[in-house]
């Protein structure tokens, strides 16, 4: 999308994923953590910790009744567009071949420590009703989320990267300034952008 002149590119990245009821939907919310679920996050680790494109990159998987949608993101300086989108690829793609015991153990205390804190006052505890109502999900639905934090492993972490995060598959899009960024995308091998105005 062209934004003449633009300081920045905004870069969303994703595809349809899981609905809300989906038997994965538990998992892939921890399998995503490590990638772009928090603020350790690779993504974010390396796209402002490292490099200083942005002030933030995430991933999330987000569902309801009807779909859901997988996505990446961030808002990049303009001369690092090119960079930054290869860095998500390169990422993601280094997601698929699994992460490291320590990363998946991290995962696991962060997840279970925050879910711990997460119903402690009136409002959340509204939200955790209308979930269950919306959804029809069981009573206990947080206790099976956390044992499904507890029981993730290595391998059903790969696998659930394999199954649900294909950067082949995505639509890259970004907006930003097509003058400038346009043509160096096309490196990337991801067929021919299509500009549109904004």
């Amino acid at each position: 999308v062209d934004v003449p002149g633009a300081k920045q590119s905004v870069i969303q990245i994703g595809n349809l994923a899981p609905i809300r009821t989906h038997p994965d939907y538990d998992a892939i919310q921890t399998m995503n953590y490590k990638l772009g679920g928090s603020f350790s996050g690779f993504l974010n680790l390396i796209l402002r910790e490292e490099k200083g494109f942005t002030y933030g990159a995430r991933s999330s998987f987000d569902g309801n009744n009807l779909y859901g949608t997988f996505q990446a993101s961030s808002s990049v300086r303009s001369n690092a567009t090119l960079e930054s989108m290869e860095i998500f690829a390169g990422e993601m793609n280094k997601y698929r071949d699994g992460i490291s015991e320590e990363d998946l153990a991290f995962t696991k205390d962060a997840l279970i420590k925050s879910n711990a804190l997460q119903f402690e006052n009136m409002r959340s505890l509204l939200y955790m009703l209308e979930t269950i109502s919306e959804y029809d999900l069981p009573f206990d639905y947080i206790s099976r989320e956390q044992e499904v934090v507890r029981s993730m492993t290595l391998e059903s972490h790969r696998e659930l990267a394999q199954k649900y995060i294909q950067p082949q598959n995505m639509y890259y899009v970004v907006v930003g300034d097509a003058a400038t960024q346009l043509e160096p995308l096309k490196s990337m091998g991801l067929g021919d952008p299509v500009l549109v105005d904004k």
